[in-house]
């Protein structure tokens, strides 16, 4: 067996292992007498967006940086770090119209019928 299929076959030992860790802690917690909270009344899918499209395009550039790269560079940053602002500010931006939605739906009715 070759150094490569040796290398192979530790890293998907470590994964199964990993993915068991995570679901013997996960079936764990799970008991129904647990408080789970629970959305309030009258939460729903949001509103179509562009901020997935935006993050899309950050990952895409740091791709692209770690794809043209020089010799000695572990990624091109005139491609990476713009795409790490993107994605970084589009993650914040979704996060808070998730919370923006929220809110609204605590605090009264929300009846705009934009994403029912």
């Amino acid at each position: 067996m070759s150094d490569t299929a040796i290398g192979f076959l530790i890293i998907g030992v470590g994964m199964l292992f990993v993915l068991g860790v995570a679901f013997a802690i996960a079936a764990r917690g799970a008991s129904p007498s647990r408080g789970r909270p629970h959305p309030p009344t009258g939460v729903h899918l949001p509103a179509p967006s562009f901020l997935p499209v935006v993050m899309s395009f950050g990952a895409a550039l740091i791709g692209a940086g770690l794809a043209f790269r020089g010799e000695d560079q572990l990624a091109n940053p005139f491609l990476a770090i713009p795409g790490l602002l993107v994605l970084i500010l589009g993650v914040i931006a979704w996060v808070r119209a998730a919370n923006h939605e929220w809110r609204d739906t605590e605090h009264g009715p929300h009846h705009d019928g934009a994403s029912h």
